[in-house]
């Protein structure tokens, strides 16, 4: 018995030794429901917003709906989690993409940097989805960005005029003369494409925009 077990924890991260066929249903079952649950007010929240305005009472007991099932969500997906890791796609297919949805509602997702950026290299998340949350943790650890999808907003006054305005900027990269490899690798357009979606000129890699402080421009 020994033995065994110690076979099992051997190939911990395959679970072929621990993990029944109907196990994986159930976790696909369960999954399902909480793909259900996480769109549930979300689903109604833009026409209430247009009609109704997104200040209005309606949003507010919407979110507050939707907050109680995205905890709960957040349990059961953190309890998938901590039983098989992050389940492969061969095991349970697009529902993948609802676990990678829940963890990033969570305030805490760069918790779970390692375990989404490893399954966008296995191919069990999509690439072009991983890029900007792991570009985003990057930036909130204030170190180079892998992709160039994230831009810094800062905030300044002109001393002439007084006038408030804010400079945006591209922030900073890892190893440039290889990103357009790794974005297109991923899925993404070149980086010269996407800044000047906002903007920017790629030679110089800010923009200053002459407009309020907060306004985001097009």
């Amino acid at each position: 018995m020994k033995r065994a077990l110690y076979v099992c924890f051997a190939t911990l991260f395959t679970f072929s030794c621990q993990v029944s066929e109907g196990e994986w249903s159930d976790v696909k079952e369960q999954l399902t429901d909480v793909r259900d649950k996480e769109q549930k007010y979300r689903s109604v929240m833009d026409s209430v917003g247009q009609t109704e305005g997104w200040q209005s009472k309606q949003i507010e007991i919407l979110w507050a709906k939707q907050k109680v099932l995205d905890s709960l969500n957040l349990m059961l997906v953190n309890r998938v989690i901590d039983r098989f890791g992050f389940p492969s796609k061969d095991k349970i297919g697009d529902l993948t993409e609802t676990i990678f949805s829940v963890l990033q509602n969570d305030k805490n997702m760069a918790d779970y940097y390692e375990l989404i950026v490893g399954a966008g290299k296995k191919g069990d998340l999509k690439m072009i989805d991983v890029a900007p949350y792991q570009d985003r943790v990057l930036l909130a650890r204030r170190v180079p960005q892998e992709y160039g999808t994230q831009v810094w907003i800062d905030y300044k006054t002109d001393p002439k005029t007084g006038e408030r305005y804010d400079s945006l900027y591209l922030w900073e990269v890892r190893d440039p003369a290889h990103v357009n490899e790794r974005r297109l690798a991923a899925g993404l357009d070149s980086l010269e494409t996407a800044l000047r979606r906002f903007n920017i000129d790629p030679k110089t890699g800010y923009l200053i925009r002459r407009q309020p402080a907060g306004r985001v421009g097009k």
